[in-house]
């Protein structure tokens, strides 16, 4: 929504879509553990996403590595802009999408599919509710509760994030009726509450502490990773037959810290690689 997100225009979403690539490749040029993805004390931005992100010092068009102080939320693939906007619709944060794609692509525990023609939640129409209480109303259908379990409260300590990436401490919601149109007292505000727990623990009170949390998973995230190339490189999807290749890959890489080059060279030196 432009309208809303006026600084999110054109150019802020390249420079943000950019950041992802460039924080990859100097990983890979500076041969950086894949840790850095999770978690780190640096950027890789140019002057226009440096403004956005509240970095000053930062000019100019080049994308360049800048150091974060301690109490920065950016570091990492959770603290980018491109990645926080996956996880909304353009006016609203949504936590079910950026939970499910933490769980897949950072911790490799990919939620099943959501079940067909799971009814909406009337009851809640034209009523004002905070984002927490709206999804905790979905855990009260059977068909629903154990994904929603598992997938919310991993989005909940993402909230700090707008839809379009900037931080923010307060958030509102403004119900419709049953025409479309801004209901009768129904706006409320509320500041963000990020605290949760992962379904099987453990809890943290904030962002920063569920960003330290998903660092220590490190093997798990090598693991999706691995997956990943292996299925770029071979050119289909990964299989039963593939588990000693990404083991191998994977026990290597842990040797030397997740370095990311490991990961390449011992794919491209795989039995399956020359005879794919």
């Amino acid at each position: 929504d432009t309208k809303q997100f006026r600084d999110f225009d054109e150019s802020a979403k390249a420079a943000a879509r950019r950041e992802v690539y460039e924080s990859f490749a100097h990983i890979l040029r500076s041969n950086a553990s894949v840790r850095d993805l999770l978690k780190c004390d640096y950027v890789i931005v140019n002057g226009l996403l440096a403004t956005y992100y509240g970095i000053e010092g930062v000019s100019g068009d080049e994308f360049r590595k800048v150091s974060l102080p301690k109490d920065s939320p950016r570091g990492g693939l959770l603290g980018m802009a491109a990645v926080l906007a996956m996880g909304s619709n353009g006016e609203r944060t949504s936590p079910v999408e950026r939970g499910a794609w933490v769980l897949r692509k950072l911790l490799n525990e990919p939620p099943p599919p959501a079940p067909p023609n799971v009814p909406q939640i009337t009851r809640l129409n034209g009523r004002p509710r905070t984002t927490r209480e709206r999804l905790l109303a979905h855990q009260e259908q059977p068909q629903c509760a154990s994904c929603h379990r598992a997938i919310d409260p991993i989005g909940f300590g993402l909230e700090n994030f707008n839809a379009a990436g900037k931080w923010r401490t307060v958030d509102s919601f403004q119900a419709v009726d049953a025409n479309g149109k801004p209901a009768k007292n129904g706006l409320k505000t509320w500041t963000i509450d990020a605290a949760a727990a992962f379904h099987k623990g453990p809890a943290f009170k904030d962002y920063f502490e569920l960003r330290s949390i998903v660092a220590t998973k490190a093997p798990s995230f090598a693991r999706g990773l691995t997956e990943a190339l292996i299925q770029y490189a071979l050119g289909r999807p990964v299989g039963f037959a593939d588990e000693e290749l990404a083991t191998t890959i994977v026990q290597r890489a842990q040797k030397q810290d997740f370095a990311m080059r490991e990961f390449l060279q011992a794919l491209v030196a795989s039995k399956e690689f020359h005879t794919k």
